[in-house]
């Protein structure tokens, strides 16, 4: 029976040992994969990175539609006034969506997108 006994206790201690070695693998994986975030974020600009999310969102919110709701619309401008010409404001609470701005701001964003990526 002690026999039995001693095998599960060293059975046990083995899989903790191995636990605690993946523990400190996957540890030790997340704190290079945050290094690895920070140097791309250190080597890139900064308001690039900000213009990209704001093009992000506002890309998001208007593609394949031919309109958005007047405070959907707003809430994009307040975000940056550059969003403006991307919508046409109409009496019937709808933001038309402009198809030229949005191809023109479409075109930033990859142009942003590669040059970030690039770096």
């Amino acid at each position: 029976m002690e026999t039995g006994v001693c095998d599960i206790n060293t059975e046990s201690r083995q899989k903790l040992n191995e636990l605690e070695k993946s523990k400190y693998k996957l540890k030790s994986d997340i704190l290079e994969k945050k290094r690895d975030l920070l140097h791309i974020k250190t080597n890139q600009n900064p308001l690039a990175l900000e213009r990209l999310f704001e093009l992000c969102e506002v890309l998001q919110l208007t593609e394949e539609s031919e309109w958005v709701s007047s405070s959907m619309a707003m809430k994009a401008v307040r975000v940056n006034k550059d969003f403006l010409r991307l919508f046409d404001f109409k009496g019937d609470a709808k933001a038309y969506i402009n198809k030229e701005e949005f191809s023109r701001l479409h075109e930033e964003f990859i142009r942003i997108k590669l040059e970030q990526n690039n770096i």
